[in-house]
């Protein structure tokens, strides 16, 4: 296995398909149009073309040659607007591009399988908000949805960086078989959009691996979240025979509905959500029983939860490479989003939130499904710290 070929040269970062369209001139009065496909990295611009631009001038040069007076073309590849004959009965638009030019898609032995399809996040909220179906996030990159607990599709899908979910053709043909599945296969037909030709993800990595950190891809959202939290209960216990919050937080997982959407008031509720099952669930009078017992600690009583664990973490664990309130930072963060929800129209708002994003690292222009994503991994990243802070 080697190095991921979308990944970019200078930032690290993967790059995207882009094609783009191109008119070459010859003589002012013969034309060729062509599409050139491109991989661009979306976060430094790094741009390299499928082939070399001498690849293109020589075979338009050749067509020049055989061309008359004033004659206009298009150049049209065997890999352009293709279509895969076996799915027809699908109904559903996709770029052949797509398979033929990302890369590990092809397969010369199982033609147009691997071709992705893509279709508006939107679709999630019916399943996610129907009493019998949820809708469940392996990571930000990767979803699946359930009917009743179990998989309503086999692999689940990819969601890309512009928020749209893909999954494969092939994959497709094999869920919608069964009569039953019909009413599904008429939704996704409603919600099938055009490919915007980037399928990054940890479900494209995952399924086609060219290396094994590519095989195995860790969880980045709420699921890791939840599990490293868990993982500091459970050394919490083992050093102070009690655990840090309330409640195991798994038993409360199944109720927990993630945005799905770009939508303000979706995501503030979410920050309700997790400040419950995170903050109000600290078991703030056992941590302050545990202070008075070994430190005589005084003036804790009205202490709030987070203030309290700050306190905690400082006695039993006073550590230079640690500092502590650069640890919690995250949770204070979550604290204060949860308390701006229902705050939208207060004058102050808007300095408020973007004070958030400030100790988040980002920018007072970042959407608010970025500070939601950044946020959870910060939490990783926050809870991760007191585990290692507690096993040194």
């Amino acid at each position: 296995m080697s190095k991921h070929p979308l990944k970019c040269p200078e930032c690290s970062d993967f790059k995207k398909l882009e094609i783009f369209w191109v008119r070459y001139k010859k003589e002012k009065n013969k034309q060729l149009d062509i599409n050139i496909p491109f991989f661009i990295c979306p976060t430094c611009g790094h741009k390299k073309p499928l082939y070399e631009k001498e690849y293109y001038d020589q075979m338009t040069e050749k067509d020049f040659e055989e061309m008359e007076d004033g004659e206009m073309l298009d150049i049209v590849f065997k890999y352009e607007n293709k279509k895969f004959p076996r799915y027809n009965h699908l109904n559903l638009i996709y770029s052949s591009e797509d398979y033929y030019l990302i890369p590990g898609l092809f397969r010369d032995e199982d033609d147009g399988y691997l071709t992705p399809v893509f279709f508006d996040k939107d679709i999630l909220l019916y399943y996610n908000n129907h009493p019998n179906y949820s809708v469940k996030f392996g990571s930000f990159s990767s979803c699946n949805i359930y009917y009743q607990g179990k998989p309503l599709f086999n692999w689940g899908f990819g969601i890309n960086r512009n928020g749209k979910i893909f999954k494969w053709l092939g994959d497709l043909n094999e869920d919608f078989k069964d009569e039953s599945m019909l009413p599904h296969l008429k939704r996704f037909q409603a919600s099938n959009v055009k490919s915007d030709h980037d399928i990054f993800s940890k479900f494209y990595l995952s399924q086609n691996p060219f290396s094994p950190s590519d095989m195995f891809q860790a969880s980045d959202n709420e699921t890791q979240l939840f599990i490293i939290k868990n993982e500091v209960d459970e050394v919490f216990y083992d050093k102070y025979e009690i655990k840090l919050t309330k409640i195991h937080i798994e038993d409360y997982f199944e109720y927990y509905k993630p945005p799905i959407l770009e939508e303000k008031e979706q995501i503030f509720n979410a920050y309700i959500s997790l400040n419950k099952l995170i903050i109000e669930n600290i078991q703030t009078d056992l941590l302050k029983r545990k202070l008075i017992e070994k430190f005589k600690s005084k003036e804790i009583n009205s202490l709030g939860s987070l203030k309290t664990l700050e306190k905690f973490l400082l006695e039993f664990h006073q550590n230079d490479n640690y500092e502590i309130k650069s640890i919690l930072s995250s949770l204070y963060v979550l604290s204060d989003l949860r308390q701006l929800q229902g705050h939208f129209s207060d004058s102050s708002f808007d300095s408020r939130y973007n004070f958030c994003k400030e100790r988040l690292h980002l920018n007072n222009d970042s959407t608010h499904f970025q500070v939601y994503e950044t946020l959870i991994k910060e939490l990783i990243k926050s809870f991760t710290d007191i585990k290692n802070l507690m096993n040194i």
